[in-house]
């Protein structure tokens, strides 16, 4: 069984994990990739903490069941999305009672029309807040009109009684703007929210207002800071009084190393420190702390990228002021990876101490394990050296989902260093065909593989899907190496910043480096290249094609920019394509070498073949990128113009 199209398109994914309150119970959702019907269909599955292939189906699957957490009192009490009142429709908030042979429960009278988007349950468990659009135009109707900047499809904000199943409005909160998140106050009295401009992510790169509001008294929303632009997740509100963001380690800047922003108190003059940024980037953050200690000290979990590896380090917050937070680490990975954002982390306390539990979705391509899930129990006084680590505790494999990928040929995957051209060290990740002993490789036929972002970053992780094709093509007979280029995550702002000089400037000679490391090596055979990539990785492919002339032999192009300066035009974040192409016109300013940054203006010479691959309704890359590329590749004079093919895959998005 190899990698093929088909194997991957039937795929599903793990993720969504929660912890019980008590540490004995972990929650996730199974779906799959894509879906093979008219509508989504999703289960939560249940397995026990430290209880090896103890995961149990939980929901029938005939449903999209989502969102799945645990009652902050009640490790029997499960409270989810679904679409079970309507199926295919928008989703409503459910329970399911785990020691009962019930179905699950509709905690509203009535549903949300239009569907609930996200909810959080207050720490004391007595209501639910949730997000929901109250009008908007209807789903797939095409024959009206569509007017910028309409308003209609807000998010706004609801309060459910799970009691009674009343549902009321924050009427005191302005409605023509749009909810992007919110969180509880730690004594469930008070909502903390983030406002912008509109939805969409053109909006997010506006103005953000922070606001509390009391959901106990009619007193008016306070409005306590302002982003620049929309911080990455929720912000949290902890028992120690921090407020705690995840921004740019330059918060003025579009391009940098996700940082954690502390911000001591509600206060609008409050003081506001970072943690990380500087080396390594701070990813995720949730709230550890458990209500029912009813302790005063707040503590939270960070997902740490550093270089290819991931920490999840837990910081004790105190409600003095003049007090340090203190720092220790929970876990890290050991040639392994944790699947986008699945993970979550409790403080458990018992008769015997304090532990800390932590799940995740773990997998490795370089031990050849599939996606699944893990847990792992640290107690608190396993402390190593200074004490700011933690011992490694037992793992746990709870799951046994995508065999699979298991009984497929192993595809040998290693970390390789090196120095690019002016000096920085770069890491990269190789992986070889089946059945290659790699002491003993000749050059290989050789694909170099850019992934997105261009903040996102290269890790040793198990887990092909439609934009990541290295496993396929190491199956097929390719070496597949894939750089971390200057502009990706987990080496800190300076690293990270660098994407801002313009797409070019640093990332494509990054990656040039790395494959004349692996020639130099003997690894890949220099005349056989090729080069691909989806998103930000195709606008460098098409990039480094269009550079290079001759160098690759083919090129595949998924979703890639070609014209920057139509790109700031129609892309649904144009800040952001301004920033990374060199220009945005409405500013003023306009780098007057932007004609030649863009691969269009450069297909002169060009003999790669080149197969250019587009959803129909990309609104991040519009469409309109990849048929310049093809209709500037085809009226070019020489061979590529004979060897260049479009695939538009119909009312595909971009990913």
């Amino acid at each position: 069984m190899f990698h093929t199209p088909s194997q991957i398109a039937s795929s599903q994914k793990v993720r969504d994990i929660s912890i019980s309150p008590d540490g004995e119970r972990v929650l996730y959702q199974v779906q799959q990739f894509y879906k093979s019907s008219d509508r989504v269909l999703a289960e939560l599955w249940l397995a026990r903490t430290g209880v090896a292939d103890s995961a149990r189906q939980l929901t029938n699957g005939d449903f999209h069941d989502r969102a799945g957490v645990f009652h902050p009192f009640d490790s029997n009490m499960v409270i989810f999305l679904s679409d079970r009142w309507n199926p295919g429709k928008g989703g409503n908030i459910h329970s399911l009672r785990l020691t009962e042979d019930e179905m699950p429960t509709p905690l509203a009278v009535e549903p949300m029309k239009k569907g609930i988007q996200q909810f959080q349950i207050s720490p004391d468990g007595k209501c639910i807040a949730f997000t929901a659009a109250c009008d908007g135009p209807v789903r797939g109707d095409s024959s009206d009109a569509r007017r910028m900047g309409d308003k209609r499809g807000l998010s706004h904000l609801f309060l459910l009684n799970p009691i009674t199943g009343e549902i009321s409005s924050m009427v005191r909160i302005r409605k023509d703007r749009h909810i992007e998140s919110f969180t509880w106050s730690p004594d469930s009295k008070e909502l903390l929210y983030r406002l912008r401009e509109d939805r969409g992510p053109e909006a997010a790169e506006r103005e953000v207002l922070l606001e509390r509001i009391s959901v106990v008294s009619q007193d008016a929303p306070v409005t306590i800071d302002a982003y620049p632009r929309s911080p990455s997740g929720s912000n949290i509100w902890l028992s120690s009084d921090h407020i705690l963001t995840l921004q740019s380690y330059d918060a003025a800047s579009i391009l940098g190393a996700r940082t954690l922003y502390v911000r001591e108190g509600t206060d609008k003059g409050a003081l506001v420190r970072k943690l990380y940024g500087e080396t390594e980037d701070a990813i995720r953050i949730i709230d550890m702390t458990n209500h029912s200690e009813g302790t005063s000290n707040g503590m939270i979990a960070v997902e740490i990228a550093s270089d290819i590896d991931t920490r999840i380090d837990g910081i004790s917050f105190p409600t003095s002021k003049n007090d340090e937070y203190e720092i220790h680490s929970l876990f890290r990975t050991q040639d392994e990876a944790i699947w986008f954002g699945a993970w979550d982390a409790k403080r458990v306390r018992s008769a015997t101490g304090v532990s800390y539990v932590f799940a995740a979705v773990l997998s490795s391509g370089i031990r050849h394990e599939a996606p699944n899930v893990w847990s792992v129990r640290v107690d608190d006084n396993e402390r190593c050296g200074e004490g700011s680590l933690l011992g490694p505790g037992i793992r746990t494999q709870l799951s046994f989902h995508l065999q699979w990928l298991v009984e497929a040929p192993q595809i040998k995957t290693e970390v390789i260093r090196w120095k690019s051209k002016d000096g920085v060290e770069l890491s990269g990740l190789v992986r070889y065909p089946p059945n290659i002993d790699q002491k003993r490789v000749c050059a290989l036929p050789t694909i170099l593989f850019l992934h997105g972002g261009p903040y996102r970053r290269d890790v040793p992780d198990y887990m092909p899907y439609f934009c990541n094709w290295r496993e396929m093509l190491a199956s097929a007979g390719y070496l597949v190496i894939s750089p971390n280029y200057r502009g990706s995550q987990g080496r800190g702002h300076a690293f990270a910043h660098a994407a801002a000089c313009g797409i070019g400037a640093f990332d494509w000679p990054d990656c040039q480096s790395m494959v004349h490391e692996v020639v130099t090596r003997g690894l890949a055979d220099p005349d056989r290249l090729g080069v691909a990539g989806w998103s930000h990785g195709g606008s460098l492919a098409a990039w480094g094609v269009t550079q290079t002339k001759t160098v690759f032999k083919a090129a595949i192009v998924g979703a890639g920019v070609s014209n920057w300066e139509s790109m700031v035009m129609e892309a649904a974040s144009p800040e952001l394509e301004g920033a990374l192409g060199g220009l945005s016109p409405w500013n003023g300013w306009m780098n007057k070498t932007s004609r030649k940054e863009s691969p269009v203006q450069r297909v002169a010479g060009v003999t790669t073949a080149v197969l250019i691959l587009h959803g129909e309704k990309d609104e991040r890359v519009p469409l309109a990128q990849g048929i310049g590329l093809y209709r500037s590749l085809k009226r070019t004079e020489g061979p590529c113009k004979d060897r260049v093919e479009m695939v538009v895959y119909p009312r595909e998005p971009h990913g």
